[in-house]
C-alpha cells in the first residue's frame, strides 16, 4: 500500500517559522521522516539537537546554519548534514521566507540545549 499526503498542515513555532511533516509516522513513513520549514526574515529556531544525522534541503532564500560552534552560510539548492548530537540552530538572514526540507531516519528525536527531550507535534 502506498500512502501519500495531499497538503502539508503547517504549524507555527517559535522564532518565525512553521513547520508541516511530509513523511513522518502519521503520514505511514516507517524509515524516514521528512520535514518542510519556512522562516520568516530575521527569524530563527530554538537550539536543539537530534540523537540520529540530520539532512538539510535549502528549497529558499538564505540563512545561516549554526553547527556546534562553526557558522555556515546557505542559499537555494545547498544541502548540509547535521551530525548527530551536533548542537545547531537555523536563521534566515535574508529578506525573504526561507524554506528548507529536513530529513532524517523515522524516529529522530529532538533535544534541548539542557539535554531536555522535546516531541513536537509536527514530527509525529
Amino acid at each position: 500500500m502506498v500512502l501519500a499526503a495531499t497538503s502539508v498542515t503547517m504549524i507555527a513555532t517559535p522564532g518565525g517559522n512553521a513547520t508541516g511533516g511530509l513523511a513522518t509516522p502519521q503520514h505511514g513513513a516507517r524509515e524516514v521522516s521528512v520535514i518542510l520549514q519556512r522562516q520568516e526574515p530575521g527569524g530563527r529556531n530554538p537550539s536543539h539537537r537530534h540523537d540520529r544525522e540530520e539532512v538539510l534541503l535549502m528549497r529558499a532564500g538564505e540563512a545561516q546554519l549554526t553547527l556546534g560552534d562553526e557558522q555556515f552560510a546557505l542559499a537555494a539548492g545547498d544541502s548540509a548534514i547535521i551530525p548527530a548530537q551536533t548542537l545547531h540552530q537555523i536563521e534566515n538572514t535574508g529578506t525573504s521566507p526561507a524554506e528548507w526540507l529536513l530529513i532524517a531516519p523515522a524516529g529522530v528525536r529532538f533535544f534541548r540545549p539542557d539535554g531536555e527531550e522535546n516531541f513536537p507535534e509536527w514530527a509525529r
